[in-house]
């Protein structure tokens, strides 16, 4: 027996005795002086007593003794013995109230095990909500050196080509070197200035265009960057790291991706996986994060430090990687 059982047991003992006072009461009721003011609860003796009975039940039988257990459960384990040695003339007859209510548990619920309505992609997403709150934004950025940016500098003609080469529909600005992110251009506000204006007039004044830049570090989890993406009109923030250099960016996208898996589009198309099954080998891009390897191989990669494929084999090797470079992990 529990501690909560305890106090329940109290109560439920306590309750009993009250209720059988009450009715020895009520059967009294025309000669006791107290049988006038029982019955202002109701004509009926009964009645009355069934009234007070489940208020007390309700109340001292179950709310109270659960609320007791839980905030002083040092006062209910001082109870148990007390409890124990009420109930124990009662014994058979609780057994055999126990069972009753054993048996009309069985009538009315169903032993059967549920059947798994959700299918694999449904796991696999409801999984990736939930390591939302583990996952780094570091983890699913696009690194520096696959950032495409532009300088603030720059004339419109040179922006508008980053923008038809990436096809993407936002960019960083940086200012000078790119660990120096100013804002962020979006391609729906570049092309009416570059469609309207000639390109001295334009080059002079798509700077103003350029909007500011959220910056998040590094080591901030997916579920918080998800609920600022939110709560802002930009889908894009820039990470940081810890000296306060431009570690690469973070989109929804990214985020999405956690949770539904990889997003083509028809930018896409075409593009070779980055992780290839070449009979018994597998080709695998140094950018792919350890958690996509383990899945697609079926087994655990993991370290405490990196998070890619990439930054794995450095680690391992101690320098960069050369070519015909091999490496045994886990025997």
């Amino acid at each position: 027996m529990n501690l909560t059982g305890a106090a329940l047991t109290l109560g439920g003992a306590l309750v009993s005795g009250v209720a059988a006072l009450w009715a020895g009461l009520l059967a009294l009721g025309e000669e006791a002086a107290v049988g006038e003011a029982l019955h202002t609860l109701g004509d009926a003796p009964t009645l009355s007593t069934w009234a007070v009975a489940v208020g007390f039940l309700f109340v001292v039988g179950d709310a109270l003794p659960r609320s007791l257990a839980r905030v002083a459960p040092e006062l209910a384990a001082l109870a148990l013995p007390l409890a124990r040695r009420t109930l124990a003339p009662f014994g058979p007859l609780l057994w055999l109230l126990g069972w009753v209510d054993r048996g009309l548990h069985r009538l009315v619920t169903t032993r059967r095990p549920l059947e798994p309505d959700l299918g694999v992609a449904q796991r696999d997403m409801l999984l990736g909500v939930f390591t939302l709150a583990d996952t780094r934004t570091d983890e699913v950025m696009t690194p520096r050196l696959d950032m495409t940016a532009v300088d603030v500098a720059a004339p419109l003609d040179d922006v508008v080509e980053a923008f038809r080469q990436s096809e993407h529909t936002r960019l960083p600005v940086y200012d000078g070197t790119p660990d120096n992110i100013v804002g962020v251009v979006f391609a729906k506000d570049l092309v009416p200035l570059a469609m309207g204006l000639t390109d001295t007039d334009a080059g002079a004044r798509w700077q103003a265009i350029v909007r500011p830049a959220s910056y998040v570090p590094e080591g901030k989890t997916l579920d918080s960057q998800l609920r600022d993406f939110q709560r802002g009109p930009a889908h894009l923030a820039i990470v940081v790291d810890e000296f306060g250099g431009t570690a690469g960016l973070v989109t929804l996208e990214d985020i999405l991706e956690e949770i539904v898996g990889e997003i083509r589009d028809e930018h896409d198309v075409g593009e070779a996986p980055s992780i290839r099954q070449d009979g018994d080998r597998y080709w695998v891009d140094g950018r792919v994060t350890l958690d996509d390897l383990s899945h697609a191989l079926g087994r655990t990669f993991e370290h405490p430090e990196v998070s890619t494929v990439g930054g794995l084999v450095y680690s391992v090797l101690g320098r960069v990687p050369r070519a015909g470079d091999e490496l045994t992990l886990d025997g």
